[in-house]
């Protein structure tokens, strides 16, 4: 059976695109289990265990109880990278998930459900790939999120909205945000579900529960700054052309050369120290810990051109901002350390060497870069990762900056 469900896969894959126009919500055929589990929702993080001291499972049942009766395959536990974080953890979940839902029995569905199941496997697949998930912000303890104020889905919500029924994840927030799916009640889903090709049971197990996140912070960067944390320099020449910025020009305390070195641009590095930029010149702090902690806990920081770090009591916020709009400008961003006011005493090379220090209120996309490339099912790409590529620049940078007698 396994082998004739591996072959229906295969050419399902081959017609999706057919398949996906004709599929109808209101009249999908082949009936799956009815919208109805049983509702465990986790008031609060009650264990005590550190988390070395758990096993993989158990802290999955913290993530989403409907684990509790079911065990993860060792196989694909195994080829887990480790989990120190709860992103980490969401995302080794969403890796078990996968694999239970490419092994489990699919010949009762019809050619259509098939062809969605297919489909929602892949989406969930680059959803967990992405690392972006949502914040519990609202109430201590686990608890599902459906959209968070940032816009981010669940796995659920963002498996109906990219299967094209953005209006139904909407309405499903403002219905049911932090309810899990038993008790989900808004008109449309189990039209939705049925035509999904995944069962109740199977979404349920889908859905995680999200730690309850007391704070959280923004940051802006100048516009030439923020390009060249995501990798374009094009905006720090030409200001520097311009007048705008001088060579020596410092931003949360850190000159230009040691922003091109975290960022790994050699180009830009070379140009600068060729038209005058001070080699060994040190860092000094944006800001101090007290003027953060005036902020409370959430927090916007604005880091400015020969300015003070400038931090501002918000409402609440995401650490998000430009540069964490990819997984490499979050590196970069985490390497300068302005959520901590920066470092004192630091040079050009110890930017271009430093390891990233995260933050500790958002995901942290990079840490979990080891699932790198993955083709459709899961087949590994042979291409260097954007996160490799940021670190073979970095270390380009790093020998040069040695051959110039930086140490």
């Amino acid at each position: 059976m396994l082998h004739k469900n591996r072959l229906l896969e295969r050419l399902a894959l081959l017609v999706l695109p057919v398949l996906l126009c004709g599929a109808n919500l209101s009249g999908a055929q082949g009936e799956l289990a009815p919208l109805s589990v049983e509702s465990n929702i986790v008031e609060s993080d009650a264990i005590a265990t550190p988390v070395q001291q758990r096993t993989l499972h158990q802290r999955l049942c913290e993530l989403n109880p409907n684990w509790s009766d079911k065990t993860p395959n060792q196989d694909a536990v195994a080829k887990i990278n480790a989990v120190d974080d709860d992103v980490a953890l969401i995302q080794a979940h969403f890796s078990l998930v996968i694999e239970r839902l490419e092994t489990a029995d699919v010949g009762h569905l019809t050619s259509s459900q098939l062809a969605q199941r297919i489909a929602n496997i892949q989406s969930l697949r680059e959803y967990m790939i992405a690392g972006e998930f949502p914040q519990n912000i609202f109430v201590p303890g686990r608890r599902p999120v459906f959209i968070d104020p940032w816009g981010t889905h669940c796995a659920v919500g963002y498996l109906i909205a990219t299967s094209g029924h953005s209006e139904l994840a909407n309405r499903i927030n403002q219905e049911h945000q932090l309810d899990v799916l038993c008790d989900i009640k808004t008109r449309g889903l189990p039209q939705w579900q049925t035509a999904s090709g995944l069962s109740v049971a199977e979404l349920a197990l889908i859905q995680p529960h999200y730690a309850f996140r007391n704070f959280s912070q923004s940051i802006e960067y100048p516009a030439e700054i923020e390009s060249l944390i995501l990798g374009d320099s094009t905006a720090v020449i030409e200001a520097l052309e311009s007048g705008k910025l001088n060579v020596e020009s410092r931003c949360g305390g850190k000159t230009l050369l040691h922003f091109a070195a975290a960022a790994g641009d050699l180009e830009l590095a070379k140009r600068l120290v060729k038209q005058g930029a001070d080699l060994n010149a040190l860092s000094t702090m944006g800001c101090d810990e007290a003027e953060i902690a005036k902020a409370g806990n959430h927090r916007r920081f604005e880091v400015r051109w020969d300015a003070a770090t400038l931090v501002t009591q918000v409402r609440y916020s995401s650490a998000m901002g430009r540069v964490y709009n990819s997984t490499s400008g979050s590196y970069v961003a985490d390497v300068l350390q302005d959520f901590f006011g920066g470092m004192d005493g630091k040079n050009a090379l110890h930017y271009a060497t430093a390891a990233p220090r995260a933050s500790g209120n958002r995901p942290v996309a990079y840490m979990i870069h080891g699932y790198g490339f993955q083709k459709p099912f899961g087949k590994p790409s042979t291409e260097i990762s954007p996160m490799q590529q940021l670190k073979n620049r970095r270390a380009e940078v790093a020998q040069w900056l040695r051959e110039q007698g930086l140490e």
